[in-house]
């Protein structure tokens, strides 16, 4: 995958699978980990395994992001909701952003706190 282009979620229209690409794609670390390296998009593929050991020395904060996409995926990475406490205001953003679009959650009239089941 070519890291320039933007990408178009609406290609795949799987809920899974967007939420996965829409933190990689957001997130200044995982951005660079969207590569054909790690992810086959073809064979619906992610090397799990390598971007866990890679994320080893990683922050807490981009371990936590890591673990989310992959667990929204495909529920390989578990995952301990309180460490998003430690998150700053635009990973919130991101983590709550992709769990309205694995869960096909809209914000109604654009009020933070009221959703609604797409």
């Amino acid at each position: 995958m070519n890291q320039t282009e933007p990408f178009d979620f609406a290609k795949f229209q799987d809920p899974y699978l967007n939420s996965f690409l829409y933190i990689f794609t957001n997130h200044s670390k995982l951005q660079n980990y969207l590569t054909d390296e790690y992810i086959d998009f073809d064979n619906r593929f992610i090397d799990v395994k390598r971007l866990m050991e890679i994320s080893k020395p990683w922050s807490r904060s981009e371990q936590f992001m890591l673990r989310l996409a992959l667990h929204l995926y495909c529920g390989h990475a578990k995952i301990d909701l309180n460490e998003a406490d430690s998150l700053d205001q635009q990973n919130l953003e991101l983590v709550m952003n992709a769990l309205c679009l694995r869960f096909k959650f809209d914000f109604l009239d654009g009020k933070e706190g009221f959703y609604a089941i797409r």
